[in-house]
């Protein structure tokens, strides 16, 4: 076996999924290995995300058992929690709300648009600060009802 030889078989078997290799010809004998690849791999990241999936699943199952009300933003804009600036908050963590009580404001293409309660109860959580945009279906609040 010549050296040209030998090293086409190499690089052959280097590219093969092929573990091992052995070629005897007469008093001359190649024995290739490489180690098996793993039938997956893992990746860092993933493990990462599907932590994060697997804990806010478990904070969202923990929301749904105690049954509050998500109030989320009908359209993008930005978040305001009071009238105008001077004004108090419309609502505050712990206050009692009735159905169709104005909760916040929020402003699209210069137009604003009043959230109201779609629910009595009490106001569990305010997730945003108030001047912040938010995001169509985004959850700005929780109601205890």
């Amino acid at each position: 076996m010549d050296i040209k030889q030998l090293k086409r078989i190499i690089k052959e078997f280097e590219e093969s999924s092929i573990h091992k290799l052995e070629i005897t010809e007469k008093d001359f004998t190649v024995k290739l290995e490489k180690k098996p690849e793993p039938a997956f791999s893992v990746n860092p990241n993933q493990v990462n995300q599907a932590m994060d999936y697997e804990s806010n699943n478990n904070i969202e199952m923990k929301q749904d058992i105690n049954n509050n009300v998500f109030v989320k933003a009908p359209l993008v804009g930005t978040f305001y929690d009071s009238p105008s600036p001077e004004s108090d908050s419309f609502v505050s963590i712990n206050q009692k709300v009735n159905k169709g009580d104005t909760l916040f404001i929020v402003e699209a293409m210069k137009v604003m648009n009043e959230i109201t309660a779609p629910v009595s109860g009490v106001i569990k959580m305010i997730h945003i600060q108030s001047g912040t945009m938010v995001e169509y279906g985004q959850v700005i609040m929780e109601i205890e009802e």
